[in-house]
């Protein structure tokens, strides 16, 4: 599966990745050739619980053809 054909908000692993997990954060459709998308295990505690704002460190813009594993 592709990153593209994700929802937004759903939790994925790059296939040839280092193990991390991400969430989608936006669909470009085929306007961009990107999504948005954040590390969940790179991100504080309180942030992934929603007590503490996220300062967008942990945001990245990923290649919208990589291959994902839904979690």
């Amino acid at each position: 599966m592709e990153l593209k054909d994700l929802s937004v908000g759903q939790r994925f692993q790059f296939v040839k990745g280092n193990g991390k997990t991400w969430q989608k954060l936006s669909n470009n459709g085929d306007v961009l050739e990107y999504n948005d998308c954040r590390c969940i295990d790179d991100m504080h505690p309180l942030q992934r619980s929603g007590l503490m704002l996220n300062s967008g460190n942990n945001d990245h813009r990923m290649n919208k053809h990589a291959k994902v594993v839904i979690l």
